[in-house]
């Protein structure tokens, strides 16, 4: 290993002790980037400075002040956001939650087969508002059944989102995998996209919780083969248009590993 390379090392296992020393998890605040140490040291100093800055004085207009606008954390959400997560950090606290642990103490849902559909339609209603309050929002197709709403939800209660200030993580149900999702018969897409799974059934294929609620018929493959047609004779006119070049997308704005929607 090169001197500077073993400096870099060194430097960089020293300003992580000056967390460790502080109580202060890295983990949550903060992307490694190993092969690349000088850009990480230089993000874990500036991390630091914050840290010492803010533990001398603990006030956000104090620090904007002394010109420390934006706490350097990951991921950056909104300045807002981020200011309210860097504090919980300094506390010790943590930044991301399951659902059901930001629910009012106590909460227990109750199970959907034991609600009739009024009682359903009220715990659902409930659960929305209760969610909203946390800046969590609903966002599913129009017309899927209560209780298939109301059954997503409970699920998604176990998953873990980022604590936030502002803005709204969204729950919309799709993970672009249309044969395996409760949507996908009330879905403009699911109902125009053609899958191996559609092929194999000879119909569209649907997930045993949501075969109560339709019953599609064989001649639903020819009318989704059509539909795909139609939608890829639609993709390839627009890629002509665009000269083959296709679409354009910075990938560096995206996290890969957090399936989350933006809070906006």
């Amino acid at each position: 290993m090169k001197n500077d390379n073993i400096d870099e090392f060194l430097e960089n296992q020293s300003l992580k002790d000056e967390f460790k020393m502080r109580n202060l998890d890295l983990s949550q605040v903060f992307c490694e980037t190993p092969d690349n140490l000088q850009r990480e040291n230089n993000v874990l100093r500036n991390l630091l400075d914050w840290v010492q800055k803010y533990s001398e004085c603990r006030d956000r207009k104090e620090m904007e002040a002394a010109g420390y606008d934006f706490p350097p954390i990951d991921p950056g959400i909104s300045p807002d956001n981020d200011w309210h997560r860097f504090e919980l950090w300094m506390q010790g606290k943590p930044l991301r939650k399951r659902l059901k642990d930001r629910l009012p103490p106590g909460f227990i849902p109750t199970p959907p087969d034991e609600l009739t559909d009024d009682e359903l339609l009220l715990e659902l209603e409930k659960l929305i508002e209760m969610l909203a309050e946390i800046h969590v929002a609903v966002d599913l197709v129009n017309d899927v059944p209560p209780r298939l709403l109301y059954e997503y939800l409970l699920e998604s209660l176990e998953d873990e989102f980022d604590v936030i200030a502002e803005g709204f993580w969204h729950l919309d149900g799709c993970s672009g995998y249309c044969p395996g999702c409760f949507q996908r018969p009330w879905c403009e897409v699911g109902n125009a996209s053609c899958w191996p799974e559609d092929e194999e059934a000879e119909k569209m294929f649907l997930i045993d919780s949501v075969k109560k609620y339709v019953s599609p018929s064989p001649v639903s493959l020819q009318i989704l083969k059509k539909l795909q047609e139609e939608e890829d004779r639609e993709f390839d006119e627009f890629r002509k248009t665009q000269g083959g070049r296709g679409i354009d997308i910075d990938p560096n704005p995206f996290d890969t590993d957090d399936v989350d929607d933006l809070p906006f």
